[in-house]
This record gives structure tokens, sequence and C-alpha cells, in this order.
């Protein structure tokens, strides 16, 4: 236990099984690009820089084995575990009506019978979600130091198959699966409590996203809302992707601006992101709580209110057929509370509801499929960076200079330098040159070798750099991995991710 910290990452554990699935295998199997681009090994690097990803068998739980090896080899106390996340988007089967995270909990559920168990929503900065959801529970004190909490990431697409046979995001997805324990540290406990200001039960039925979007804009209309957590006990994939909570934060949006919305604000990307940031619309994820109790969500929304950082949070309890459940949380803290020395120093999510469908799931006879916005993700992907992670130094006075390793999301090898040169050169061509060697040197790098590992990515990078798995090479043109043993030794961290929501999350960690 660190006395400096409030929470911090101690060990970590992993699948690290499967099949390499090269390039090649994807030619001459009817797949082309956008544009006709006929899908070769080539063309498939040159996009998205991938070369090969890892595919999982079919009869496997990569989730509960990579709990598995972080039980067996990290020496944890399983009786010191008090929250255990699932943090997925497809996760290992999309007709799996949840919460994933039972199968993990199925491990240790003796050792630990009254853990808080969840799954968490949010696209791919799932884990990054989780990690800000287990510091503000540590700072509230409902983490008390020395107690444990796991982060199962597992995205097992080759299993679930949410995408049609030749849709080319079949190219992007690699399986992956990985365990995270952290520890909350005697700095915990410092947050000062808010209270429930407004409650609300609603008869709902088909129209709930409106229903919850009505109630959510009158609370809103006093004081901005800096949050929204849905848990979400419907069970069906098409209510989690995008999660729920993003449909109803723009659908809230829509009934707080309507001229804005009658204007067609909402349809123009940069119109609409500088919008959002602006008015500070704030972040919208959704879990899937064990024991089918409302009050495990407010727990959730409490720890938010706790640090200052957040004001106001809605928490939603949705359930088949029985009143949506909605309550207004205020805290108590007029500004953030100090960050401590080390270990999670901070933390910033931010949902842009008003792109949610950039990536979801559409209905096509009886069953439901991926359909991905690529320009919009990657427009959100690479022109949302800045503001956020602005925001987020800032009031730590840090800059993107200081920073001595950056794990970004690799959804696209291609969206890294194009984010790099909005933060480093706001968008100059000038910075090429400054991106290049921050790619190279205070990165790591593996998309070209296991592909998008969604949720996943987070908890892999600094693995596989830390058992000395990754190479140096060079990756459409950038060199890459070229500094890893100073980087094993990286004192200040920032961790980024963004995905379907669309939700960006990022935390600052210290060692």
């Amino acid at each position: 236990m660190n006395k400096d910290s409030i929470l911090e990452i101690v060990a970590q554990g992993a699948w690290n099984g499967g099949t390499p699935v090269e390039n090649s295998a994807y030619e001459n199997q009817g797949m082309v690009f956008k544009g006709g681009i006929p899908v070769t090994p080539k063309s498939i690097e040159e996009r998205i820089g991938v070369r090969r990803r890892i595919t999982a068998p079919p009869d496997q739980r990569i989730g509960v084995l990579a709990f598995r090896d972080l039980l067996a080899n990290s020496g944890i106390d399983p009786g010191r575990i008090r929250v255990i996340i699932s943090a997925s988007n497809v996760g290992e089967d999309k007709n799996d009506p949840g919460p994933f995270s039972r199968y993990a909990f199925d491990l240790v559920r003796r050792s630990c019978p009254g853990a808080l168990v969840f799954d968490l929503y949010a696209g791919c900065p799932g884990f990054n979600v989780a990690v800000e959801t287990l510091f503000l529970l540590s700072r509230s004190g409902f983490l008390a130091p020395g107690d444990l909490s796991i982060i199962v990431g597992a995205e097992n697409i080759h299993r679930a198959k949410p995408f049609k046979a030749l849709d080319t995001s079949n190219l992007i997805f690699g399986d992956d699966a990985l365990a995270t324990v952290l520890e909350t540290g005697e700095q915990a406990g410092n947050g000062r409590a808010g209270e429930i200001i407004a409650e609300a039960q609603i008869e709902a039925g088909d129209n709930f996203v409106a229903a919850m979007a009505e109630k959510m804009a009158a609370w809103a209309r006093g004081t901005s809302i800096d949050g929204i957590i849905v848990d979400n006990q419907l069970g069906k994939i098409q209510y989690r992707i995008p999660a729920t909570a993003a449909r109803a934060q723009q659908a809230m949006a829509e009934r707080l601006f309507p001229a804005e919305t009658a204007s067609g604000l909402f349809q123009n990307f940069r119109a609409a992101l500088d919008f959002y940031d602006r008015h500070g619309m704030g972040f919208a994820f959704d879990v899937m709580t064990t024991g089918a109790d409302s009050r495990a969500v407010k727990t959730l929304a409490e720890a938010y209110t706790s640090s200052g950082t957040y004001g106001r949070i809605v928490s939603v309890y949705l359930s088949p057929g029985k009143p949506v459940v909605l309550s207004l949380h205020q805290g108590n803290n007029e500004k953030p509370l100090p960050a401590p020395p080390k270990g999670i120093i901070d933390t910033s999510t931010r949902t842009h509801g008003c792109f949610a469908g950039f990536i979801e799931l559409k209905e096509e006879d009886g069953d439901f499929f991926g359909d991905i916005d690529g320009k919009g993700v990657f427009l959100h992907a690479t022109r949302g960076a800045k503001n956020h992670l602005d925001a987020l130094l800032n009031r730590n006075g840090i800059t993107f200079q200081e920073i001595d390793l950056l794990i970004e999301h690799q959804a696209n090898f291609a969206m890294i330098p194009l984010t790099l040169e909005q933060i480093i050169g706001n968008g100059h061509p000038g910075a090429k040159e400054a991106v290049a060697d921050y790619i190279a040197n205070r990165m790591v790098t593996n998309v070209h070798l296991r592909g998008n590992c969604s949720v996943v990515c987070m908890q892999r990078l600094p693995y596989d750099l830390n058992r000395d798995v990754l190479q140096p090479d060079t990756l459409q043109g950038y060199p890459i991995n070229r500094n890893l043993q100073k980087l094993k030794n990286a004192r200040l961290i920032l961790f980024d991710s963004v995905g379907a929501g669309m939700t960006r999350s990022s935390f600052l960690m210290k060692k």
C-alpha cells in the first residue's frame, strides 16, 4: 500500500494465446475498402497499419483466463477484493444478456461475496473509465486503504462475430484479454460526500430514452449536468453499443437547445463538437450491475460527486418491465481536490452523444451487426483530443512535452500522427517532425501485430512493454518503439482512449 496514493496499478495478468492471422488471409475474399480499393496485405497496412491480428478459440472465455493468470501469478489475496469491473463492448458473445462480470466473479465469489461487481460499457475507453470510477470510489471512501479492485478487459470479436462477413471492420480488430489489479492507498477517503437532491420514477415503455431525456432536461435547465450513469439491465447488445446513456445525453441536448437542433447544428461535425465542449455536456456511460439492486448505481454516482471535479450527476436504473428510476446527485465541493503525489493523480471523461451513431448496432434479418462511420470516428478521434487533453493537463500544471510515456488507443495507426498534430502543433503541418519524434520515443505501438484490441488496448500496451515483447519497427513511414528501455522507467504516464459513444477518457499516472 502506498502512503502517497489514492489508487495505483499493482499487477496485471493476461491471456496470451490465440492464433495469428496475417493480412494475406483476407485477400481475394471479395472484400473492398470504400472507393472500391481492393483488400490486399499492402492496402490493409497502408490504410490501418495492421499486418496481423490475434484470434481466440471459440470455446474459450479469454477474460476468465486472463483473470486466472492474474490470480495465479500476482500473489494477491482474493479476500481483499472489493470491486470487480468487466470493461467490454461486445464481450465474448453478442447474445449474452450480461453481465459479463459474473464469469470473473465466479472465480473468487467465496473469498469476496460482498464485492461490488458490474460491467462497464463506454466503448474502447472502458478501461480508462473504469480506472476513473475506482479512483473516485477510493477518493469518496467507499474503497479503503488496502482494498483491491479488478478490471477485466476482454474482447473476443472473432467469437462474437459483430460484423458481416465482408465488412472491412473485420480486418481491424483482434481478440485480447487482460486483468489489472489496483490497490487503494492511504490518501483515499478525502472526498466530501454529496447528496441526492431530486428523484423520479417514470413509466417509459419503449420510449425510455426520450422519457429519461425529458426529466434530465428539466433538471439541467437550472444548472448543467456533468455526467450520466445508467445501470442498464435490459440485457441486449443494441442498447449498450452505443451506451444508452450517450443516446439520452443527446436527447437531453435536443430538448435543452431546440433552436440549435432545428437549425441542424448537431448534424455538422465541427459545430456539434465545439457546442458540446463549450457547454460542458459531460460524460455518459452504462454499467450493468449484478444483483438487480438500484442502490449500486447510486453508489457510483455518489463517488463521482465527492471529488469536486464533477458537480451534478444523474444516476439511472433501467430494468425491463419496471419504472425507470432517476436520481440527481449534487456534490458539495466547490473545486477539484488536490492530486495525490503518486499513482493515479487525475482523470477526465467526456462524451459527445451527438456522435453516438458513429458506432452502433443495426438489426438485419433478426440479427444485429456493427455499423461504423469510419470517417466520423476518425474525425472525432483526431479532432477531439486537444481540448480534452489540454483541460486535463492544464489543471495539473503539466505540458504535453512533460509526459514521459503516452499510452494511446490504437484503433487505426493513421489516427495517431494526426491526433498528435492537433495536440502538438494545433493541426499545423510544421509539427510533423515533432510528431514523428514523439511516436518513436514517447509511445509504444503494437497495432501492427495485434490489431485494434478495443477496450483491452490500454492494458496490453504497458503489459507488453514491461515484459520486453515490443520491438523497434517502422509503420506507415513512422519509426516506432525506439526508446523502449527508457519508457519502461517512465514516471509520468498519460493514458488516452476514444470510442463508441463517442466517449474520450484519459488518466494521468505518476510513479
